[in-house]
């Protein structure tokens, strides 16, 4: 009993080796199922996010534009929407494939900010190893060959894996598909500018600048209602799209105008004078592309040749100022700026004092005590000081002027006349009105220097003896 109790667990620990073996396995099927599922997502994630290229209109558009129609006009407008599609579809592969690819090259982002380039040194590199072996010259400059050489070299990244890799090279494929249709749309457009613009096309002297503006604008109707002032930020980068470029390479307020000829081989300082020049003739081009039959170029390249004219001479140097001679005087007409003794006495009221005069002027060669910030902006006392000889900080008194007596008046005076107006009586706070007698000041003055006089000596007021008979 006691044997067959103790070989009795032994089939329960079989039946559990058999449970784990059965869930290891099923959890072997799980992970297989998953990486199955993973890997045909990664390869149908490039299908579903390029789907512009299999859908039925993009493959008639690009039909229409290889074969030659009598509805270019319709064909130009079309081509640019696709145009701005295409750029939106080429972004979100190339997120899809830097999604991808960072995890085996995560520094090349930041050495090469163009998407073109970063696919085709993506899709050329694969899971090479050694980067150095891999033929870039064809691509980039020498100078970026080297950094992406050795920071290759020196990555923190791994491998992919096939359907990783499978997934990158698919979307660079994409990308240079679509490219190229781009390219061949836009050889289209600008082959079909000179007819349909053709003075907007002879003023910017550039087809392609030409079906920017109309694609933006989405027809030449279209951008004939555009104001200048908008013309010149249409096109205009956001700072998205500018990202690890200096601030230099953020050019605020300016389109696709900017980049016309006439703009770019003006100097620095009239690039916004001609941005605006160039926008306000290329509204005025448009319109009379637009609702004028049969339009010739003549109107567009007379503008070009103003705007040039104009550029040219704002460039020339200012004439110097000529000396000229003064005009001869007319001795008829006589001066027009009175003088005399009145002018003088009111020029002297309002002349400059000594102490602002002092305060004006400073010595040379004599070391100044105040700063020298305020020495040479001139906020100093200059020889107003006692240190120096020049004066002092007392303003002197300024002599009042008595009004001037005129002739007639001391003619008056010295004869002893006197106004009809004039009177003897005097006004007093106590009588009231006195009436006075002008030549009882006199007669009592020459009785007082009579008795008091310093000449008059010694008198008795007692009358004078008569003379002795004796």
């Amino acid at each position: 009993d006691e044997l067959e109790a103790e070989e009795e667990p032994a089939p329960r620990g079989e039946e559990e080796k058999e449970e784990e073996e059965r869930s290891l396995g099923a959890e072997l099927d799980e992970l297989d199922e998953a990486a199955s599922e993973a890997a045909q997502e990664e390869e149908e994630e490039v299908a579903r996010v390029g789907r512009l290229r299999q859908s039925a209109r993009y493959r008639e558009h690009m039909e229409a534009v290889l074969r030659e129609s009598e509805k270019d006009y319709e064909v130009v407008v079309a081509s640019n929407e696709m145009l701005v599609k295409i750029e939106g579809e080429t972004s979100a592969v190339f997120e899809s494939v830097r999604a991808t690819y960072s995890k085996r090259f995560p520094e090349l982002e930041t050495l090469l900010p163009s998407k073109l380039d970063y696919v085709k040194v993506a899709d050329r590199i694969r899971n090479e190893v050694e980067v150095a072996k891999v033929d870039l010259s064809d691509i980039l400059p020498p100078s970026v060959v080297m950094v992406v050489t050795v920071t290759g070299s020196t990555t923190s990244g791994t491998l992919l894996s096939d359907a990783e890799l499978r997934h990158c090279v698919e979307g660079c494929a994409e990308i240079a598909a679509l490219e190229a249709d781009k390219a061949t749309i836009l050889g289209f457009v600008e082959s079909r500018m000179a007819d349909l613009a053709p003075n907007v096309t002879a003023l910017l002297n550039s087809s392609g600048l030409a079906a920017m503006l109309v694609g933006m604008a989405g027809g030449l109707h279209e951008l004939a209602r555009v104001p200048a002032c908008n013309l010149t930020v249409m096109g205009q980068r956001g700072r998205r799209d500018l990202a690890g470029f200096g601030s230099v390479a953020a050019l605020p307020h300016t389109g696709v105008l900017f980049f016309c000829d006439l703009v770019q081989t003006a100097p620095a300082f009239l690039q916004r004078k001609a941005l605006k020049l160039v926008a306000a003739k290329t509204a005025l081009a448009a319109r009379v592309d637009a609702f004028e039959r049969a339009s010739s170029p003549g109107r567009g390249a007379a503008f070009r040749d103003e705007i040039a004219a104009k550029l040219e001479k704002l460039q020339q140097p200012e004439k110097a100022p000529r000396v000229k001679a003064l005009p001869p005087p007319d001795i008829m007409a006589g001066k027009k700026k009175r003088g005399g003794r009145r002018v003088r006495n009111a020029k002297e009221r309002t002349r400059m004092t000594e102490m602002r005069s002092l305060a004006n002027k400073r010595a040379f060669g004599v070391d100044s005590a105040a700063e020298y910030g305020d020495d040479a902006m001139g906020n100093d006392f200059g020889l107003l000081n006692a240190e120096t000889e020049g004066g002092s900080m007392r303003a002197p008194k300024i002599a009042k002027l008595k009004p001037a007596v005129t002739k007639r008046k001391m003619v008056q005076l010295s004869s002893g006349a006197t106004n009809g107006l004039s009177s003897s009586l005097v006004f007093t706070p106590v009588q009231g009105i006195e009436l006075a007698n002008p030549t009882a000041d006199a007669a009592l003055r020459q009785a007082n220097d009579r008795w008091f006089s310093d000449n008059s000596g010694f008198q008795s007021a007692l009358p004078a003896a008569p003379p002795s008979l004796t």
